[in-house]
């Protein structure tokens, strides 16, 4: 596994956990940013040179994706 996954494994564990590994990378890093980091969307985009829209569109399907792996 990749060192961010380690360092995920790490912070969270069990079936969140699992629902985080499995998000696509791009997901998975909006989301750790924001939810585990607690940063701002402003804050998320500039860290990954991303439009902030496509931060709020990232961060919403990975909360989607997140509901149904954890239903």
């Amino acid at each position: 596994p990749a060192a961010e996954e380690l360092a995920l494994a790490e912070t969270v564990g069990g079936d969140v956990g699992d629902a985080l590994r499995s998000l696509a990378p791009e997901l998975r890093q909006v989301l750790q940013a924001m939810v585990l980091d607690g940063l701002s969307v402003r804050e998320t985009a500039v860290l990954l040179g991303l439009p902030e829209g496509t931060v709020k569109t990232r961060a919403r399907r990975a909360r989607i994706e997140m509901r149904r792996a954890l239903a």
